[in-house]
């Protein structure tokens, strides 16, 4: 007998990850409208693949409520690069969070290096981030980007 049950062909079913379901939730506060007036904003991902496409949904749901859309495809392609290297590199859990203040949008990824693989210095994807941010940076567990917000305010 194997875990499924006693019908071999019963299929496995598999629950949505911890941060499939994060990305899940915030995505429903920000349609019901409970977050998208927010300026500021941050989530705990669990250091594991799903870290990645959960921090680009986070992204860009939260860029789409802050009427921020021209920023949306470059921020999230920029979040998915930080998170994946933070998965890289860190042992922990990572820390996504976006800021608009001054009309700029900020993202920064925190991952929690540790062990002796932990390789904290210059990103891989520094070509990425000098292309599509207007500054950007890594200094020690943080890894940060800015991009015009196109106005100092969230609507």
């Amino acid at each position: 007998m194997d875990r499924r049950g006693s019908d071999p062909r019963t299929p496995v079913v598999r629950l949505p990850s911890r941060n499939a379901l994060l990305a899940m939730a915030d995505a429903l506060a920000v349609r019901t409208g409970w977050a998208g007036r927010d300026r500021e904003v941050s989530w705990l991902l669990s250091a594991r693949p799903s870290a990645v496409p959960a921090a680009r949904r986070l992204a860009t749901a939260r860029l789409s409520a802050w009427g921020l859309h021209r920023q949306a495809e470059a921020a999230e392609l920029l979040v998915g690069e930080l998170v994946a290297d933070a998965l890289r590199r860190c042992g922990g859990r990572i820390r996504l969070a976006l800021r608009v203040d001054d009309g700029l949008l900020r993202c920064e990824v925190t991952g929690v290096f540790a062990g002796p693989g932990a390789r904290p210095g210059p990103a891989p994807h520094q070509s990425l981030l000098a292309r599509l941010a207007c500054c950007w940076g890594v200094s020690g567990q943080v890894a940060w980007f800015e991009l015009p917000s196109g106005g100092g305010h969230v609507h």
